[in-house]
């Protein structure tokens, strides 16, 4: 009997490749950057997808498919209207990267809080403006999202006495604050952490007309999806002094281009979409998207199921 087949990325975990060849499965490696790349493996029964598109054009060509595990929290490059009418379950593998994205949305609060890297950046250029910035200590936090990763900053900020503005559908314990509002969160807090994923509904939520309702101190941290953002309004907010500063791993278009605007800008901090990039969260994510797509090719439901 020919053994199912599972589309991986090069450099996936060895963990979740070893987990795949443990039960039985034949694991098939590519680069997954182009479509090309996917169509060279048209046969496969499941894929454990980072980045690249899975476009309903290559949806269609690809007549084994049963599972779509993404390598992460967000699943923005699978259009599940399209899988959900093949019959394609997609997972995704909340809570196993919460740890790393947390610990970069406190890296990002510090950095574009208190200019560290414009700081660094004024020893070998003088012409580097590096002004003073503000602690994070005392100070009122939103969090806007508050799943495994939005519940995960909310523990780590304990050390830094701050008080917690947390939103999300449904109410939760936050261990340093409380529940609140959008409109809480935009006209109260010191930081806005984004932590939600991209949907038609969150597209562009971070508009102009939110800017003005935000402290002049406010600075605002994305660690979710560049989607969220509208990031011209977000350009013009920093450029203006409407808000203080960002710090952000994701941007609207990535790979960030070098002619970026908010490269430029003296009050911003951003990162190349590494949130998640720690060996620990490597290694929990791979495993977590092998085990659903064992689940589901052995005729059993998905533990992170997100299309229905």
């Amino acid at each position: 009997m020919q053994k199912q087949k599972v589309l991986v990325f090069d450099g996936t975990a060895q963990a979740a490749i070893d987990y795949l060849k443990a039960n039985d499965l034949e694991v098939v490696s590519n680069p997954q950057q182009t479509d090309a790349d996917f169509l060279a493996a048209a046969d496969v029964d499941a894929v454990i997808l980072m980045m690249h598109p899975l476009t309903e054009n290559l949806l269609s060509q690809m007549p084994n498919l049963k599972v779509i595990a993404r390598y992460g929290v967000g699943y923005d490059n699978v259009n599940l209207a399209d899988a959900t009418a093949r019959d394609i379950v997609v997972t995704n593998t909340p809570g196993a990267n919460a740890t790393a994205v947390a610990e970069t949305a406190i890296m990002h609060m510090l950095m574009a809080g208190r200019y560290f890297y414009q700081q660094r950046q004024s020893i070998t250029d003088p012409t580097v403006p590096n002004g003073t910035g503000q602690e994070v200590s005392h100070k009122t936090v939103g969090i806007v999202g508050f799943g495994a990763i939005g519940q995960k900053i909310d523990d780590l900020l304990t050390g830094f006495d701050v008080e917690v503005l947390a939103y999300a559908r449904h109410d939760k314990p936050v261990k340093n604050g409380r529940m609140a509002t959008l409109d809480e969160i935009y006209t109260q807090s010191d930081y806005i952490i984004l932590a939600l994923p991209a949907t038609p509904e969150t597209q562009h939520m971070i508009d102009a007309a939110v800017f003005k309702q935000m402290k002049p101190n406010a600075v605002l941290i994305n660690i979710a999806r560049g989607a969220v953002v509208d990031e011209a309004a977000l350009i013009t907010a920093l450029q203006t002094g409407e808000i203080a500063g960002a710090g952000l791993d994701v941007v609207a278009v990535e790979p960030v281009e070098p002619d970026n605007v908010l490269l430029t800008l003296p009050n911003v901090f951003v990162t190349p979409h590494v949130a998640a990039k720690s060996i620990e969260a490597f290694d929990a994510v791979g495993l977590a998207a092998a085990q659903d797509v064992v689940r589901v090719l052995k005729g059993e439901s998905a533990k992170n199921q997100v299309n229905a």
